[in-house]
């Protein structure tokens, strides 16, 4: 009887916590260097690519239900090339994360796993392959917020290796969040992504800054 109504109490201050219904949504502009070090199909190369800008995309719904998790999907495609190999990773996440903070003495503490689809195009002078797999990672994400300030700092990780396989993608940011529900965000993204799948076996780095809008419902 006691265990029952301490677990109750819990999952009620939880939902009493937790937004009611929450939606969010980001889009902005990445522009990152590239390195590609691996092989394709036996060929190998190793030197920094001329990567492209790319557009990122987010969007998060969040609810009371405390043993739900809430759901997150983001996407971007990374691409790098030069005149002997060329890289193009179409990645999109799928993220299930639960709310540790909430705002609690100004923080914002998200935790959670993420399955990323990653169809890779990849090339070492003739030789060419396309894989597509989905590779699981741990999710956190972190926010401070500057008190009397709509500012806050912090970032997100997500990162796991399966197999001979692996992902680390750090972000960290700077969000504005104005009084009309629409607000800026800004900051650097590094991105490593270690794939042997098939005929490719290779690590591919994509790092630097990027600039956005979001609006939080």
């Amino acid at each position: 009887m006691k265990k029952a109504l301490v677990a109750s109490t819990i999952l009620l201050a939880s939902a009493a916590n937790a937004d009611v219904l929450g939606l969010t949504a980001e889009i902005g502009q990445y522009s990152p260097d590239a390195s590609f070090d691996g092989r394709v199909d036996g060929q190998s190369y190793n030197s920094d690519l001329s990567a492209d800008s790319t557009t990122y995309y987010g969007i998060a719904f969040e609810h009371p239900m405390p043993v739900i998790p809430n759901v997150r999907l983001q996407g971007s495609t990374l691409e790098g090339s030069d005149s002997n190999a060329s890289t193009k990773v179409d990645a999109t996440d799928y993220t299930l994360y639960y709310e540790i903070l909430d705002g609690l003495a100004w923080l914002d503490l998200d935790v959670g796993v993420s399955f990323r689809q990653m169809d890779v195009d990849a090339r070492v002078n003739n030789s060419k392959a396309s894989e597509s797999f989905v590779l699981p990672t741990g999710y956190v994400s972190a926010y401070f917020t500057i008190p009397t300030l709509p500012i806050s700092l912090g970032g997100e990780m997500k990162t796991l290796a399966v197999g001979d396989s692996s992902v680390t993608d750090t972000t960290l940011k700077v969000k504005y969040q104005s009084p009309f529900i629409v607000g800026v965000e800004g900051g650097y993204r590094n991105a490593n992504l270690k794939i042997d799948e098939g005929s490719i076996d290779t690590e591919v780095d994509f790092d630097g800054f990027f600039i956005g809008v979001f609006a939080d419902f």
